[in-house]
């Protein structure tokens, strides 16, 4: 059920005097992939960082929702089905408002270098291609950061890796660098 951002406020002071749960109420605003969005809360003891970090949601998973009217039954959304959950101040929002963005002015990044540790405790340093690939498949592949290795390039499996840690950032090459022309003008490839 969709309802403006008044009724929602409305419900959501309404819900609060109602509802004597110890946990906290972290007020959800979850988009599925259908277009569908859905308004809740989901109960969690601490913040809403260590709600994701510590659920480890899988494809396979639902997260429970609590629905902004409390006599309504909580809801299990699958995982698979949400594009994104954001976790809110308030319901209420400003749909005028431009998001802030530090870096959509600065250099397209070609690279970004990493360090990544294997589960057999194995480390390995290089440049990774920054493109949709890198976070979706089920793998990537590294240029060694050292140029007298032996190696060419690594392939890396993503469910080898015990932990991974991005050192730094590489601009595009110089043939392909981006630049600004002026003060406030708009990225121009050269």
């Amino acid at each position: 059920m969709l309802m403006d951002a008044e009724e929602l406020d409305k419900d959501q002071e309404t819900e609060k005097d109602l509802v004597s749960d110890p946990r906290k109420k972290h007020e959800v605003v979850i988009h599925l992939d259908g277009g569908k969005v859905i308004y809740g809360h989901i109960d969690f003891d601490g913040n809403a960082m260590e709600f994701f970090q510590a659920s480890d949601l899988d494809v396979r998973d639902a997260i429970t929702v609590r629905p902004l009217d409390a006599k309504e039954p909580a809801l299990a959304v699958r995982v698979r089905e949400i594009k994104a959950i954001f976790v809110v101040k308030s319901f209420r929002g400003n749909h005028k408002r431009k998001g802030l963005r530090f870096y959509s002015n600065g250099p397209a990044v070609g690279s970004i270098w990493a360090e990544i540790q294997f589960k057999d405790n194995e480390i390995i340093e290089g440049l990774i291609e920054n493109s949709m690939q890198h976070l979706l498949g089920d793998g990537f592949l590294l240029k060694p950061s050292d140029p007298q290795s032996n190696n060419i390039c690594i392939y890396v499996n993503k469910a080898a890796i015990a932990s991974y840690r991005v050192l730094g950032v590489k601009a595009l090459r110089e043939t392909e660098q981006v630049s600004i022309s002026e003060p406030g003008s708009i990225l121009v490839a050269k």
